[in-house]
Order: C-alpha cells, then structure tokens, then sequence
C-alpha cells in the first residue's frame, strides 16, 4: 500500500484489545528514507511527559478505510514501552531498550534498511539472534528526523529556493519514502505539488531548515505534479516513480 505521511498522521490507532490514540508524528532516518516509528499521540491516556512510539514491525494492518492502524501489541504493552523525549534526538541506547522490550531483531545490523531483510516484519520473530557482531558491524548512528519537522522545510535548488516540502510518499511494504512533494505555492502564484524523488537530495539542512538538491530551478518545476487524490491508487506511485528515474 502507498499512503502519504498526511493521510498516515490522521490515522487512529487500534491494539489488539482496544483503541489507544491516533498517530501524531513519524519518525524516518534521513540517510536511508525509511520510516523507522510512528509517533502515538498519547495526551488522551499517558501522562503528558510520555511520548511512547510503534515500529513498522509492529503494524499488523493499514485500513484505509476507516483510518486505523492496526497494531500487534496490548493497550498496556504499548503504554509500558520505553519513552521518548520529543524534544531530544532519538538514541541508539534508546532503540536497543525498546527493540529488546518488545524481543525484536535490530534492523541496524545488517546491510538493508531492515538489515538482512527487505520487510520490517522479518525482524519479528529474530528475538535478537543477529545481537552479535560477528556477521556484520552494527550502524551507530540512526539519522532519525520526524516529519513533522522537515515538513515546511524550504526546498535549495542550484540556482534559487523553490517552495517548500509539504509531503511524504510512503510504501508501507518495506516502510521506505518513496516520494516527497514540494509545494510552490508559496512561491509560485497558484503553486504546483512536484514529484521529488530521495535520491535528489544532496543535504538536509537542520540549522536553517532547508533541503538541498541536485535539481535546477528549471528542473524542478519541469517535474511532475503529484495529484493528492491518487497516491491510493494502484501504481500511480509506482508509475510516476519509475518515469522519473528513467529520465535521471
């Protein structure tokens, strides 16, 4: 299924035994594109100190229909997990906690984006048989960013600033961003929402919020328009993704 972070982030949130809030952020490492945790709006059932978070390899289900992420966890496992500090940078201290609380295999050993596997949910079953370093080093490093964040982040061309990224493409199969989208609205009477693909970013720019690329002003706004009302449809995503890398 292909779904963008807007739609994602009105999403509800059900456990196996009840509902639990909705998702409120998404946490994605900005090296491989992939969406490493959704952010539970906890304000309705945890104290306001205690943002709790649910890794892809934990969603059983995406309805669309009624907007609900069906979750493979407990009301009380979930709200027992490990916190995190929204105004801290997630640790791989942090990550190791949570990965052995729930009993699931590290995604950063190995060479993938979920380390021997293609698909997040391979890393279920692992309770950490790769935990040793023998077959291969362990990345330090997370790179994790939310989108909340880098949503809004003006978009640095070689020759000017063009909009702003107002959007992420999500293939929930392997939880990679396929896709982000740049408003010009703010730029551009009537604006346009353009296809940017990961593998056009050269840096994101944390301290002045803003996100390089290896486009032209004049390439940018030649690329296309990503229409909001089809990212849903079966390979429309997929269509538009391999145009554009078949023009690079």
């Amino acid at each position: 299924m292909v779904i963008s972070s807007k739609q994602l982030t009105h999403f509800s949130i059900h456990a196996l035994d009840d509902k639990v809030g909705g998702i409120r952020d998404i946490l994605f490492d900005d090296e491989t594109f992939t969406v490493r945790y959704l952010v539970a709006d906890t304000n309705t059932w945890l104290p306001l100190s205690r943002k709790v978070v649910i890794s892809p390899i934990s969603v059983k289900q995406l309805a669309c229909e009624d907007e609900t992420v069906h979750i493979n966890m407990t009301v009380d496992t979930l709200k027992n997990s490990p916190s995190i500090d929204e105004h801290k940078p997630v640790s791989r201290e942090y990550e190791e906690n949570l990965f052995k609380y729930f009993g699931y295999g590290y995604y950063w050993i190995g060479p993938g984006a979920w380390g021997e596997f293609a698909h997040p949910d391979e890393l279920v079953e692992l309770q950490h048989a790769e935990e040793s370093d023998t077959v291969h080093p362990q990345k330090t490093s997370n790179h994790l960013r939310a989108v909340g964040e880098v949503g809004g982040y003006e978009v640095a061309t070689t020759s000017d600033n063009v909009g702003h990224i107002s959007n992420f493409i999500i293939d929930t199969r392997s939880w990679k961003i396929v896709l982000l989208v740049v408003d010009t609205n703010n730029w551009l009477p009537g604006g346009k929402h353009l296809a940017l693909l990961p593998s056009d970013i050269k840096n994101i720019d944390w301290a002045a919020h803003h996100v390089s690329v290896n486009l032209s002003q004049d390439e940018l706004m030649n690329r296309p328009e990503v229409d909001n009302d089809k990212i849903s449809e079966d390979g429309y995503i997929a269509t538009l993704c391999s145009d554009l890398n078949s023009n690079i």
